[in-house]
Parts: C-alpha cells; structure tokens; sequence
C-alpha cells in the first residue's frame, strides 16, 4: 500500500492521497509542482467562468427580448431569470472555491519552504 500524503488539506484534515516519490507528498501539495498547479488554476479560472458568463448574458438578453416582443410570457420570463440567477451565483461561489485552491496551494508552498529553510 503506498504511503499517504503527509500535508493536511485546507480544513485541517490530513490529506488522502498516496505519496509520489520520496518527499512524502501527493502530487498537489509538492512543493516542486507549485507553479504548474499555479499556471493549470489561473488558465482554470480564465476559461470556463468567462464563458459561463456570456452565455449567461446571451440567454438572460434572449429572454428580455422574448418578454418585450410577447413571445415568453412574463412568470416565465421571471422563473427563468431566478434560475439563471442562480446559476451566476453557483459560478460565482465555483471562482472563489478556485481562487481559494489557489491560495491554500500557494500558502502549502510558502510553508514547506520555510519548514526546509528552518530545517537547514
């Protein structure tokens, strides 16, 4: 059975995933994998999101139109627009999820550097 992780996960439970390697961590909490982690996040929270949104402004437009030309009847204009609605604030809660991955890898990396520094 592979040896787990040693580093603890951003709630403070240790993490689960089998070791790589001799360092003793898994694969996103190694310190040597930090800026790759921080270059697969920034292109993460650049791509979906933005898209997400447009399409969201497309649809909630389309909707507004259907309304103002007599095509969607207006309760279901409005049911529409909470369902949308709550899809923007599901991407918005996915971005900071993202974001706070983000910092904790970050966070990780600047830890185990000065546990080698101290170490020295």
């Amino acid at each position: 059975m592979a040896a787990r992780c040693s580093a603890s996960k951003r709630n403070g439970e240790p993490c689960t995933l089998p070791a790589k390697g001799t360092d003793g961590y898994c694969w996103a909490h190694n310190p040597q994998n930090a800026e790759k982690r921080q270059r697969m996040a920034s292109k993460a929270g650049r791509s979906k999101p933005n898209r997400e949104v447009a399409d969201l402004k497309r649809q909630l437009e389309d909707l507004a139109e259907g309304v103002l030309e007599g095509r969607v009847d207006r309760g279901d204009a409005a049911v529409v627009n909470q369902i949308l609605n709550t899809r923007s604030r599901l991407i918005e809660l996915e971005r900071k999820i993202k974001e706070s991955e983000e910092f904790e890898a970050r966070l990780a990396e600047l830890e185990a550097r000065s546990t080698n520094y101290r170490a020295r």
